[in-house]
């Protein structure tokens, strides 16, 4: 059941790629939020039942974090096409989309030492905070000009984005930076 939670989140991440390419319009933005908001529950219930049920398995430990990365890199770069996230909130969205890249590349490679770096509450705290940002930039589509006071929302709005988008770009940066600290020595060591 929890391998199944994780594979839905790819499948929701899909679906939210596909609705926002093709339909760029505040229905299509609802639909993704709806999605995006259950793709997060089953982030924080596939771990809780694997652990409730002793179920923790080596495909689960290697599919959550992946089925994570894909909902919040293709989420961010179609955020991006889509002139949501633009301006300096692109850099801080290319600066979480790096850092996971490079987190997943390193993970692989110290698996190939043996090595298992764990994930830290910071690191889980930060994913948490990644989906917040996301929710938010796709719930700004849905109630954009809804108001009366069009204006004032709008800056509210836009300052909120901006100001989480830039927050979990510097997290993910220190906890890229905690990872590359922690593993230093088994990438330092040279063959002989």
């Amino acid at each position: 059941m929890p391998n199944l939670l994780t594979v839905l989140r790819i499948i929701f991440a899909s679906l939210i790629a596909l609705i926002l390419i093709f339909f760029d319009s505040k229905i299509a933005y609802f639909i993704s939020f709806i999605l995006f908001s259950l793709a997060g529950i089953t982030d924080y219930f596939d771990g809780w039942l694997a652990r409730k049920k002793g179920q923790i398995s080596d495909l689960g430990r290697m599919l959550d974090p992946i089925a994570d990365k894909i909902l919040v890199i293709s989420t961010f770069i179609i955020l991006m096409s889509n002139n949501v996230i633009e301006g300096f909130n692109a850099i801080a969205a290319f600066i979480i989309i790096y850092r996971e890249i490079f987190i997943s590349g390193l993970r692989e490679f110290l698996g190939n030492k043996s090595l298992v770096v764990k994930v830290t509450k910071l690191a889980k705290w930060k994913t948490a905070i990644q989906f917040i940002t996301i929710l938010v930039f796709l719930g700004s589509q849905v109630i954009n000009n809804f108001y009366m006071y069009t204006d004032i929302i709008n800056i509210f709005i836009e300052f909120t984005c901006t100001l989480l988008i830039w927050i979990t770009s510097l997290i993910s940066l220190y906890t890229g930076i905690n990872y590359l600290r922690t593993s230093y020595d088994h990438l330092s060591t040279r063959k002989k």
